[in-house]
């Protein structure tokens, strides 16, 4: 009763008049549908408002904005609407009172497990709901997800395309929320759903939510994946590369990078809970070669090109993730800047494509992510590739064109160059040409530097 009547005796604050105004739409919605762009301007506000309201002023108002809120979105509200009032509901939760979340998730549990075929959008609003909720708070919501990754199992059975988009972004959010924590068969049953009904969907951009869902299992230490499970959604990346649609391939081709990273480094490989028999983390072995390196080498077809590049992005999105998330040693990029140059060694199969590919990974993967001292390491090392007896004339152009970026990029001195110049001139003249008056533009801007100094 104290609440109430604080409640009714301060003056309405801009929150707790757009929290009204909300409610006012909501209950006269059986007489006059909500408008979008009305709901949509009300919610934009109501979410800035929420991010300016003391906590005091957002408690009194919390539980009448959240059953709006959810009224709205049961309403069947569009999804740039359905948007604002997911995000709205998780920003009051988490200034707000943060108990409410585990009666707000199981509400919109219920409601899309009771949910019929003839309801596509108010299911829809509710999972995205769902989604945003433990986007914010998936680790203290972890004992639903075995019930949440069920429902997203049947709303990828309904006919509506969007349905079936929101039950995987609502899939991807949870995965990634829970971070690893949950129970075993909650993890099971969404591999088993992304790999058996959503990477194969009708839908392209239901088969791109796939491949995040399956990049959000990498990103969280793929709980539950064991080795038959990672060849069987490595070699399915792999495949879906000649995908007739470029944003299907990159999607793939990011997730495919992403679980070779994974299972080279089984430190970062999660157990779930409640598995009887745990079995003991292994490194991916072979994973390179069978992932990136021969699909690379091997590839053929119509969408030969198609191929290569997305195997190319695989390669950075490996090389990123060794770096940034598993933070190895700059130094082991050089490394696989030999296996990446080997590609190139089968000139019967090389041609400009497959070269520019190569150089690609080279740049952005390796050189770009090295520190200077590791850069000037590698400089040796190409030096030393172009001594090699074995050396193919593709490789040797990667290994000069490498060579050549890093100097440029060091700012390095002309006397490299002129040791490959005496020892490489017949065979590489022009590239060395090029290598040589790179370096003496370099060497001139740095004199007109020091005597402008």
């Amino acid at each position: 009763m104290a609440k109430k009547y604080v409640r009714e005796n301060v003056p309405l604050s801009r929150f707790g008049v757009l929290v009204a105004q909300l409610e006012s739409i909501v209950a006269s919605s059986s007489q006059q549908p909500p408008d979008a762009l009305l709901c949509f301007d009300l919610l934009s506000d109501l979410i800035s408002a929420i991010d300016e309201e003391p906590k005091e002023s957002i408690l009194l108002w919390q539980r009448k904005c959240e059953d709006a809120l959810y009224s709205l979105l049961i309403l069947g509200a569009r999804r740039p609407v359905r948007h604002l009032a997911s995000v709205a509901m998780a920003r009051i939760i988490s200034k707000g009172d943060t108990i409410s979340i585990y009666s707000r998730a199981s509400t919109l549990q219920g409601f899309l497990s009771d949910g019929k075929r003839s309801e596509p959008q108010r299911l829809a609003g509710a999972a995205q709901c769902l989604g945003e909720l433990y986007r914010l708070f998936g680790r203290r919501i972890t004992s639903g997800l075995l019930e949440t990754t069920i429902i997203a199992t049947k709303l990828m059975k309904f006919h509506e395309e969007f349905v079936r988009l929101e039950a995987l972004h609502m899939l991807q959010n949870a995965l990634e929320g829970s971070g690893g924590s949950a129970a075993s068969s909650a993890y099971s049953e969404a591999f088993r759903l992304i790999m058996r009904f959503a990477v194969g969907d009708k839908s392209f951009i239901v088969r791109i939510a796939a491949a995040r869902c399956l990049r959000a299992f990498a990103n969280i230490g793929g709980p539950g994946l064991g080795a038959g499970e990672f060849d069987n959604s490595a070699s399915y990346c792999v495949k879906v590369l000649d995908d007739p649609v470029s944003s299907v391939r990159d999607a793939f081709a990011e997730a495919l990078g992403a679980l070779v990273a994974l299972g080279m480094n089984p430190e970062a490989q999660v157990q779930p809970k409640g598995k009887g028999h745990v079995t003991p983390t292994k490194k991916l072995e072979g994973g390179l070669q069978r992932y990136l390196v021969l699909p690379f080498v091997k590839a053929s077809g119509v969408r030969l090109k198609n191929i290569r590049i997305g195997l190319t992005f695989s390669w950075v999105f490996f090389l990123q993730a060794i770096r940034l998330k598993y933070l190895h040693p700059d130094s082991e990029l050089q490394n696989f800047a030999l296996q990446i140059m080997d590609m190139l060694r089968a000139d019967s199969s090389v041609d400009a494509q497959a070269l520019a590919c190569v150089l690609y990974i080279l740049r952005v993967g390796v050189t770009d992510q090295m520190t200077e001292p590791t850069q000037r390491s590698f400089l040796v090392l190409l030096g030393k590739q172009l001594q090699s007896p074995d050396l193919s004339p593709f490789m040797a152009v990667a290994a000069l064109r490498t060579l050549s970026y890093t100097l440029k990029t060091l700012g390095e001195s002309v006397r490299v160059a002129f040791v490959l110049f005496r020892s490489h001139w017949n065979s590489r003249k022009f590239l060395i040409i090029q290598l040589l008056q790179q370096c003496l533009i370099l060497h001139s801007l740095c004199q007109q530097e020091n005597k402008g100094r």
